[in-house]
């Protein structure tokens, strides 16, 4: 957990990136440069999330001598090492586009994935699958249950930006959320004036 920790960086990095990008051409009423851009950025994600997925596949049955000797614990960090690479890709896909959509001023639904693909899918789902008596899979079932999650986050923000965004719209909404913005600094300033 803490080395997918450490490797989450990456893809945090592109969603911080992605929604300032996208956030900046929405406000210079650039649509084609933040469709551009969103779609760049989880591109990116898929792409650092593959190498690192590969180089974490690669090396499963010696990654966990860098944390003990023991040999069952590195037996099973090799068992869920596969699961654990899987999760760079949905990782980077779902930072990418909650990025996305932060730039687009609707943080609401990456938060609403999040919520519903962890708590209801996934904890259920992974501690059924880690400790029901038919399918006991320990902790290859846990980390199972997270990789499903993050992979509906991902593909379910994607399809959110990709196929439910209207750039040209996204721009207007800005540009109304902006005047309501001044117009309630104009009110909260001249409250301050009295």
């Amino acid at each position: 957990m803490t080395t997918d920790q450490i490797l989450n960086t990456i893809p945090f990095g592109i969603g911080v990136a992605a929604s300032a990008r996208v956030g900046n051409l929405i406000g210079a009423r650039d649509a084609a440069g933040a469709k551009r851009a969103s779609h760049a950025s989880a591109f990116l994600s898929v792409v650092v999330g593959s190498v690192v997925m590969t180089v974490m596949l690669a090396t499963r049955n010696v990654f966990g001598f860098l944390f003990s000797d023991d040999v069952d614990v590195v037996a099973l960090v090799s068992s869920v090492m596969p699961f654990v690479a899987s999760f760079q890709i949905a990782d980077g896909v779902a930072g990418s586009c909650g990025g996305v959509l932060r730039g687009q001023g609707r943080q609401h639904l990456g938060a609403i994935f999040n919520l519903v693909a962890y708590y209801v899918l996934a904890l259920p789902l992974g501690v059924t699958l880690a400790f029901h008596p038919r399918t006991h899979m320990g902790l290859q079932g846990l980390w199972l249950g997270q990789v499903v999650a993050l992979f509906i986050v991902g593909l379910g923000e994607y399809a959110v930006v990709w196929l439910g965004t209207d750039w040209d719209k996204e721009i207007q909404y800005s540009i109304e959320r902006n005047r309501e913005e001044a117009k309630r600094r104009q009110l909260h300033d001249g409250y301050e004036e009295l």
